[in-house]
């Protein structure tokens, strides 16, 4: 055997790399986990503060906007969801506008669309982060 050679059981080896896999791959569910509910609680923050706004048209009542709050479940594929609790319907006919009895449509005024654009990015920088962590660790 030569300087640089080493030799083990294969068995040995074999669980050795079944371990440092499994530890790398349940790291990996918890950053995942920890990116999901980090992403979703500061677009339902930025929604609670009006970052995303109502168009200057009127104002959104104190309890609409006091309603939006974030979801976590967690699980290996961790989901997370942001809604207004307090006015849930209400989200849905602003964002997307709504028929009216006279035929008509009324205006939206999409809040959602961009907090949900922002949630996805920062849950990418934030899963980055996290398993960058595992992998080095």
């Amino acid at each position: 055997m030569g300087y640089n050679e080493r030799s083990c059981d294969i068995d040995r080896f074999a669980a050795t790399l079944n371990e440092l896999i499994g530890e790398i791959h349940m790291g990996c569910i918890d950053a995942g986990g920890k990116a999901v509910g980090k992403a979703t609680r500061k677009a339902a923050k930025e929604l609670r503060s009006g970052v995303y706004g109502n168009g200057g048209v009127h104002e959104w009542s104190p309890e609409y906007m006091g309603g939006f709050a974030s979801h976590v479940e967690p699980g290996v594929v961790a989901t997370g969801e942001v809604g207004n609790k307090a006015k849930p319907g209400l989200v849905h006919l602003l964002e997307k506008g709504h028929a009216t009895l006279t035929g008509r449509r009324t205006r939206a005024y999409p809040h959602m669309a961009p907090a949900f654009e922002s949630m996805q990015a920062d849950f990418i920088d934030e899963y980055e982060k996290a398993v960058g962590k595992v992998l080095e660790g």
